[in-house]
């Protein structure tokens, strides 16, 4: 993609943001290593003996999924929530929704096990393999149910990466694992690879991309984890100078909820593409550290987005702050680039957690529950 001249404005422009960037994120080595996604095998000394976990009936696989927007469609923004559509929306991806907390829950627990309970990590393992015999998720009948898997299968992969190396687990079912993934993760690709429009270059695209990636190492195929990588980088392309994204923008009073979103498959991409060698962080001028400093700083204050999108900002239920689970992904961001800004905003949310990235970031990243 042909990159657009700097004008002097511009340049200036990005000096700042960068001498700005610079005071944010610290270039000092990241925090003593924690498991990440790609959790080694365990030391033999360092494995349960007797291995217990209470392993409940994995969900009914969702083969089939036809979901509407829940978003009014007089509505161009797609900013202003039906509440019927909303409803039907909600109790659709329901089932889908409690399979992947579920799910990342029990891997989380094989991660913090110590020392290691593979119990643990086989009953992962049988949650995979029941929806993976019974092909879920392979009959999508709407374009937003293509949207639902892109959002959803990277943390299926995620907890898969996170569980594959413990002992004594059952290859004919890690096959049939890894062979679901790859389908599903082809089937995104086929999807994207087709589709026009918005959805190839905005915060679908990053979903499609984390999970595509994710997909693609669990299942050892370097053809999806490049697709997904790559769809990263449209997203990178696009970060201005500011650090926004212009087709987030457009989501008018959901704007910096959307930046929030888009985030959020764009650092667990990066550290998945940090595993394959690639270092997301230094593309496109830094593109990625620029968003993540731009959302940080509109956390507390959405005054930025207000005025880049010409309205005020739609307060979050509550108390008006931001839920733990929408900046799990910070704790992604903060194991590599440490910020006492960031520490301060995760600290008194600890632990965080989001399934569709992994679940419990703050395990998996911080060292600690």
């Amino acid at each position: 993609m042909m990159e657009r001249a700097v004008s002097r404005h511009g340049w200036r422009s990005t000096l700042a943001s960068a001498v700005f960037l610079g005071t944010f994120l610290s270039t000092a080595p990241s925090q003593a290593e924690s498991a990440g996604y790609l959790v080694p095998a365990p030391a033999a000394d360092n494995v349960q003996a007797k291995p217990k976990y209470e392993c409940d009936a994995p969900d009914a696989p969702v083969i089939t999924l036809d979901t509407q927007s829940k978003y009014r469609q007089d509505d161009a923004r797609r900013a202003t929530i039906d509440e019927e559509a909303e409803e039907a929306y909600s109790e659709a991806v329901e089932p889908l929704r409690d399979y992947g907390k579920s799910l990342v829950r029990i891997a989380n627990a094989y991660v913090k096990s110590s020392p290691k309970n593979s119990a643990a990590a086989a009953c992962a393992l049988t949650w995979l393999d029941h929806w993976a015999s019974a092909n879920a998720m392979t009959d999508l009948r709407s374009r937003q149910a293509h949207f639902n898997l892109g959002q959803a299968l990277g943390g299926f992969a995620l907890a898969y990466l996170q569980i594959r190396n413990a002992p004594g687990l059952d290859g004919e079912q890690k096959k049939r694992v890894e062979s679901w993934l790859k389908a599903l993760g082809s089937q995104i690709v086929g999807a994207k690879d087709v589709g026009k429009g918005v959805s190839g270059r905005n915060n679908h695209r990053y979903w499609a991309g984390l999970s595509a990636t994710a997909a693609g190492i669990a299942s050892g195929d370097k053809r999806l984890t490049n697709w997904g990588i790559d769809s990263a980088r449209i997203g990178l392309a696009q970060v201005t100078p500011e650090g926004t994204l212009p087709l987030e923008i457009k989501r008018g009073k959901r704007a910096r909820d959307y930046h929030i979103f888009a985030a959020e498959p764009l650092v667990a991409t990066a550290e998945l593409a940090r595993s394959q060698g690639v270092n997301l962080y230094a593309e496109h001028g830094g593109a990625l550290p620029r968003l993540v400093n731009r959302v940080v700083e509109s956390l507390e204050d959405p005054a930025f987005f207000e005025k880049a999108a010409g309205m005020p900002q739609e307060p979050y239920p509550g108390d008006g702050a931001v839920p733990p689970h929408r900046i799990a992904w910070l704790e992604i961001h903060e194991s590599r680039h440490p910020s006492p800004k960031v520490e301060a905003v995760l600290g008194p949310k600890r632990p965080v957690a989001s399934s569709g990235i992994g679940g419990n970031t703050t395990l998996l990243f911080h060292g600690v529950d």
